[in-house]
C-alpha cells in the first residue's frame, strides 16, 4: 500500500479519518493525499461575499481556494502527523465530489461518515454509500464519535465463497494483535449444513495463515442485521467485508447490502472489492 487518499471537509468526522489514516500510513510506510474539493460554484463564495467584500467574481473564488490550501496546511503541520509524509490537495470541480476523489488512483480511501443522516455538505451516507459502490480499491469508512481509535476486534462478513479479499484486506490492514471473528449471516432463505460450513472456515483460516480466529454462524431475518447484530455482541472495532460494485456480494451478500451497513453502521467498514 503505497497511496492512502482521505478526502475533507475539515469536519470532526474526516479529521478523524485522517488521523485513523495516518496509524495505517505509519506501519504500511505509505504517503498520505488529503483531499479538499470545491465544487464550483460553491457556498464559500456566498459567505465571502456576505463579508462585504467587493472583489471581482474570479478574484473570490481564486481566495476560496488559497483559503483551503491554507487550511490543510495547518492540519498537517500538526505535530501528531510528523513524520508522515502527507501531501495536501484542494481541486475545483463542477461535479460531484465522489466523481471527483474516485479519479485518483489510491490504494485506500478512508473516509468519515455519520451515515445516512448525513454531516455538512459533504460526508453524508450518500457520498460514502457511492464511494463504496464505483471506487477500484479498498474503501475505509470511519463512524460515530471515536477517540483513541484502536483496531483489536475485526468482523469478517464472509460467505465463504471469496477468500482473495480477506487476503488483501489483511495484507493492508498490516497490524498486528487482531482478533479475527468470522460470521456466515443464516437468513433461512438456503438450506445450510453447519458442519460442512466450519470444515470451509478452518480450510480458509489454514490458508491465510490464522492461527487464532473465531467463527460464528449467526442467524438473522436479514444479512445487514446479522452483520450489523453480530459486530454489536462481539464489540467489533471494524467490519470487513466484499464488495464488488453494483453487482454487490457474490451468493447472498448482494445489491445494496455494503451500503447499507456502512449507512446504518456506528462502527468503522471497511470494503474490499
Amino acid at each position: 500500500m503505497k497511496k492512502i487518499l482521505v478526502p475533507t471537509d475539515l469536519s470532526k468526522i474526516s479529521l478523524k479519518a485522517l488521523d485513523v489514516a495516518a496509524d495505517l500510513a505509519r506501519h504500511n510506510g505509505a504517503e498520505i493525499i488529503l483531499l479538499q474539493v470545491k465544487v464550483f460554484p460553491s457556498a464559500s463564495l456566498g459567505t465571502y461575499y456576505s463579508m462585504g467584500v467587493a472583489v471581482p467574481f474570479d478574484t473570490a473564488w481564486k481566495e476560496v481556494l488559497q483559503e483551503a490550501e491554507q487550511q490543510l496546511q495547518q492540519v498537517i503541520d500538526q505535530p501528531k502527523y510528523e513524520g508522515i509524509k502527507i501531501k495536501g490537495v484542494v481541486e475545483e470541480s463542477v461535479e460531484n465530489i465522489e466523481t471527483t476523489l474516485l479519479k485518483h488512483k489510491a490504494d485506500l480511501i478512508v473516509m468519515g461518515s455519520t451515515g445516512a443522516t448525513g454531516i455538512k455538505e459533504v460526508f453524508g451516507g450518500s457520498h460514502s454509500e457511492a464511494v463504496v459502490r464505483h471506487a477500484h480499491c479498498p474503501v475505509l469508512v470511519i463512524k460515530g464519535d471515536i477517540e483513541n481509535y484502536t483496531i483489536r476486534r475485526v468482523l469478517v462478513a464472509t460467505d465463504l465463497g471469496n477468500t482473495d479479499f480477506m487476503k488483501k484486506a489483511l495484507k493492508w490492514l498490516n497490524l498486528t494483535d487482531i482478533q479475527y471473528h468470522f460470521v456466515y449471516i443464516d437468513t433461512a432463505m438456503k438450506q445450510v449444513n453447519y458442519v460442512e460450513l466450519k470444515a470451509e472456515m478452518k480450510t480458509i483460516a489454514h490458508q491465510l495463515k490464522l492461527k487464532d480466529y473465531h467463527f460464528e454462524i449467526w442467524n438473522a431475518t436479514s444479512v445487514e442485521e446479522g452483520i450489523l447484530d453480530s459486530a454489536h455482541e462481539i464489540e467489533a472495532d471494524l467490519i470487513l467485508m466484499y464488495t464488488h460494485g453494483r453487482t454487490g456480494l457474490a451468493h447472498w451478500l448482494k445489491g445494496s447490502i455494503a451500503e447499507d451497513v456502512v449507512n446504518h453502521s456506528d462502527i468503522p467498514v471497511m470494503t474490499v472489492i
